[in-house]
């Protein structure tokens, strides 16, 4: 048999523990927050992979963004157009047709299998950034790509795969998540925005080395001469740190790059295809 001061605090502590449920629950019911249903739906619709390539660090955030009107429909790239129209169907609103801008990721190296000059042979973990951490890779270039495929493996999007030695970047399923810029221990890969309607062209060199230098590591690398910047469209290439770099903004659809594509010693300077229904497809 229990005494009366067992009892007594047994039936206080019961008493009490449904005091406060009583008072959580009567917290929850006035103080819960209720979700926009418009929310709720455009997260429904997206695809779930808070990979960031919207500007927003997961898709709860982004379908709050443009409920509000601060993001437009079609802020989830990796949706595309179908996703795009079910998210204005849900706001009902129109998506503009007109060719915009696209962001991608661009590989700023051109040297192949056969152009990559060696000091020897790696034999470590086939891993870019452990080659780099450890010997530095087998590159004469300290800032050519080692090639391993650290990008292509990280990609969660599969846009990326290596062929002869070089990352190529598939534009119409990049997201432009920024993932492969990430794990490249050499800053070979950018972000760039890119005019759909316009001509694409990148600078496939990432080299800051002087001229006299960079011809005695790679082939195909960047030699300052500033050829790009007297012949090449207007206020598009920049010559700095020994280094030619675009300045996308600069690109449209009227800027003609045969001149210097013919022109640059190296061949540094090269075109590559655009997003499935732009121009250069």
């Amino acid at each position: 048999m229990f005494g009366p001061v067992v009892i007594i605090s047994a039936s206080t502590m019961a008493g009490l523990g449904l005091l406060f449920a009583g008072l959580l629950g009567f917290a929850h019911t006035k103080l819960k927050v209720e979700e926009d249903p418009e929310v709720t739906e455009i997260e429904e619709v997206l695809p779930g992979l808070d990979c960031g390539a919207c500007g927003y660090p997961g898709c709860q955030q982004m379908a709050k963004a443009v409920v509000r009107g601060e993001a437009p429909p079609d802020s989830c790239v990796p949706g595309g157009e179908e996703v795009a129209e079910q998210v204005a169907d849900i706001l009902g609103v129109e998506i503009s047709a007109e060719p915009g801008k696209a962001k991608l990721a661009i590989v700023h190296c051109g040297a192949g299998t056969e152009e990559k000059k060696r000091t020897g042979e790696y034999e470590g973990v086939e891993s870019c950034r452990t080659a780099e951490l450890t010997t530095g890779g087998d590159l004469k270039c300290e800032y050519g790509c080692l090639g391993y495929g650290d990008c292509a493996e990280a990609c969660p999007f599969d846009a990326i795969e290596m062929e002869d030695g070089l990352p190529v970047v598939d534009p119409d399923a990049c997201t432009a998540c920024g993932t492969c810029v990430e794990v490249c221990p050499r800053d070979i890969i950018t972000i760039e925005e890119v005019d759909l309607a316009g001509d694409f062209v990148k600078v496939a060199c990432n080299s800051e080395d002087d001229g006299t230098v960079i011809r005695e590591k790679c082939e195909v690398g960047c030699i300052s001469c500033g050829l790009c910047e007297k012949m090449g469209p207007e206020g598009v290439f920049n010559v700095e740190d020994n280094l030619s770099r675009m300045d996308y903004s600069e690109v449209d659809e009227d800027a003609d790059f045969d001149t210097i594509i013919d022109k640059c010693p190296p061949n540094c300077i090269v075109r590559f295809h655009g997003p499935e229904g732009s121009s250069d497809s």
